[in-house]
């Protein structure tokens, strides 16, 4: 049956049968869903080899990292054609990489997962058993990913503020920074130091932001140089004084 023909088929049986929240959907996003399902259907149609029960083995290995050939026996196991080596790398790939897989496992768990599963095999243990093993270490392996990822973000931030202040306090030019000890953003700029104030209960469309050019990050006082309503308002107005012979 020719994909025109099919899609029709399709729309008219989702329309028939669907729940009244889909017969409310338009005609552009039925199309798209008929789409999907055919997709499915068309990549599910050339793996001739693969039963019901051999799929289930294969997209749980899909989510985490396991030996090809140790999949492979497994498989071999099940009813059915004899699999290649070829036909589950493939077969594992296209499931990884269909629009509603869950892509590659990360590659920095690859060498460790490797290791659990020899190990667990080692003594013995059968395969489906190692798999559900190794999708609840792969769980707890993750969440040891995340943690590890989010600890590294926060040194990495707390490094850029460090290296920022670093400037700040050096007289280099920088964007508002914060520093240790100043209640108040600062930036520098030609050689001159500015202040960011936040003002109080102010209005929608009153000034929120204050600058001043202050001597030093511990002054008390400064020379206003202007209000405004943003802090984007605020940073063109330094750029604007800051080259100038006075700029008060």
């Amino acid at each position: 049956m020719a994909h025109d023909d099919r899609a029709s088929d399709v729309r008219a049986l989702l329309w028939q049968h669907a729940h009244p929240t889909l017969r409310n959907m338009d005609f552009t996003r039925i199309a798209k869903l008929t789409d999907e399902i055919l997709q499915i259907v068309a990549r599910r149609g050339v793996w001739t080899k693969w039963g019901k029960d051999r799929e289930e083995i294969a997209q749980r290995a899909a989510d985490i990292c396991i030996p090809m050939e140790d999949l492979r026996q497994a498989l071999n196991a099940m009813p059915g054609p004899e699999l290649t080596k070829v036909d589950v790398e493939q077969r594992i790939r296209d499931m990884r990489e269909a629009p509603y897989g869950g892509g590659n496992p990360p590659d920095s768990l690859e060498a460790e997962a490797f290791a659990v599963f020899a190990e667990e095999k080692a003594k013995g243990t059968e395969f489906i058993a190692i798999l559900g093993y190794m999708e609840d270490w792969y769980l707890g392996a993750t969440e040891r990913l995340r943690l590890k990822a989010e600890k590294e973000q926060r040194e990495r931030i707390a490094e850029e503020k460090r290296i920022a202040e670093a400037r700040l306090r050096n007289g280099a030019d920088c964007p508002w920074t914060a520093a240790a000890g100043a209640p108040d953003l600062h930036c520098c700029k030609n050689g001159r130091l500015y202040r960011l104030h936040a003002l109080k209960n102010t209005g929608k469309f009153e000034p929120a932001f204050e600058v001043l050019r202050v001597d030093h990050l511990g002054a008390k006082r400064g020379r206003t140089v202007g209000r405004y309503r943003t802090r984007g308002d605020a940073t063109k107005a330094v750029a604007n004084v800051a080259y100038q012979e006075d700029d008060l």
